[in-house]
C-alpha cells in the first residue's frame, strides 16, 4: 500500500478496523499541508455514499463511527452497476 494515501486516486476498501486507537497501515492515512491524519468520520461516510453524520449519536465515539463504516455496503456503487449491465443484457436480448 503506498502511504500516505493518494488524495487524487481512488480510496481503498474500508476495514471494521479503521476505528480504535491503535496504529496500523490498514487505516487510511492522508498528507494535508505537510501533516498526517487520518481520515474523519464524515470522510468514511462520504467515501461509502452516506450522508454527512449518518453514524454520529449521543455516546457513539468517533473510532466507533469509523468501524460501522467498514461494516457498511456501498449501495451506490452495487445499484449503478446493477442499472448498467441491465442494460446490457437487455440489449442482448
Amino acid at each position: 500500500m503506498a502511504f500516505p494515501d493518494a488524495l487524487n486516486k481512488p480510496s481503498r476498501t474500508i476495514l471494521t478496523r479503521k476505528g480504535g486507537t491503535y496504529i496500523a497501515r490498514e487505516k487510511h492515512v492522508v498528507k494535508v499541508n505537510g501533516r498526517y491524519r487520518r481520515l474523519h468520520p464524515i470522510e468514511l461516510e462520504r467515501l461509502n455514499g452516506f450522508p454527512d453524520d449518518f453514524t454520529k449519536c449521543d455516546g457513539i465515539m468517533d473510532n466507533q463511527r469509523a468501524f460501522f463504516k467498514g461494516n457498511a455496503l456501498v449501495i451506490g456503487i452495487i445499484e449503478k452497476l446493477g442499472k448498467e449491465l441491465s442494460k446490457a443484457v437487455n440489449k442482448i436480448k
